[in-house]
C-alpha cells in the first residue's frame, strides 16, 4: 500500500466533521489514517513565525510538506485547512503526487480561489458517509486505493450509525 495526501479546502466551519468521518472511512487504505490542521501547524511548526501577509501560505505550504512526508511513508494524511490561494494548494499538490483535493462547499473565506478541478466535492447538503465515499471513489480512480463495493448505501449506513453512536459504538 502506498500513502496519499486528502486535501480538505474551502468552507473550514464542515471540515473537521469530515475528516473525522473520512479517518474512520479511509481506514485499511493505508498503514494509519491521520489528521492533521492548519491550526495544529500554526500551534506546532509555526509559532515563532511572524503573523504577516504571507503567514497563512507558509502555514498551507508546511501542512502540505507534514503530508507527503507522511504520505511518501504509506501513511495517508487528510489536511484539513481553507487555504484560499489556489496557487499554494496547486503547489503543494504539485510537490506530493498522490494528492486528492476535496472541495467543501459552504461559506468560504474572503478571497478564496476555487480548485481548477477538484477530485471531489463535498456539497453543503451531503451526509458525512456521503463524502467519505466521494473521497474513496476519488482514490480509486487515481489508483490511490483500492476499489470497495459499499455494502449499504451512505443513506443506510447514516441511520445505522445514528442508532449505534448512542450505545456507545463509534
Amino acid at each position: 500500500m502506498s500513502g496519499y495526501v486528502v486535501w480538505l479546502t474551502g468552507d473550514r466551519v464542515r471540515m473537521d466533521t469530515l475528516a473525522e468521518a473520512l479517518r474512520s472511512g479511509l481506514a485499511g487504505t493505508a498503514p494509519s489514517v491521520d489528521v492533521f490542521t492548519a491550526e495544529m501547524v500554526e500551534d506546532k511548526l509555526c509559532s515563532h513565525e511572524p503573523r504577516d501577509a504571507d503567514f497563512r501560505d507558509t502555514v498551507v505550504r508546511r501542512l502540505g510538506w507534514l503530508c507527503e512526508v507522511l504520505a511518501r511513508n504509506g501513511g495517508a494524511a487528510i489536511a484539513v485547512a481553507a487555504s484560499p490561494r489556489r496557487s499554494v494548494r496547486d503547489e503543494v499538490r504539485r510537490a506530493a503526487v498522490r494528492f486528492v483535493e476535496v472541495l467543501v462547499h459552504g461559506a468560504m473565506p474572503n478571497g478564496f480561489e476555487l480548485p481548477e478541478r477538484p477530485d471531489a466535492e463535498a456539497a453543503a447538503t451531503d451526509s458525512s458517509a456521503t463524502v467519505v465515499e466521494k473521497v474513496r471513489r476519488a482514490l480509486a480512480d487515481h489508483g490511490f486505493a483500492a476499489k470497495v463495493e459499499a455494502v449499504y448505501t451512505p443513506e443506510e449506513e447514516a441511520r445505522i450509525r445514528a442508532r449505534l453512536d448512542p450505545l456507545g459504538y463509534s
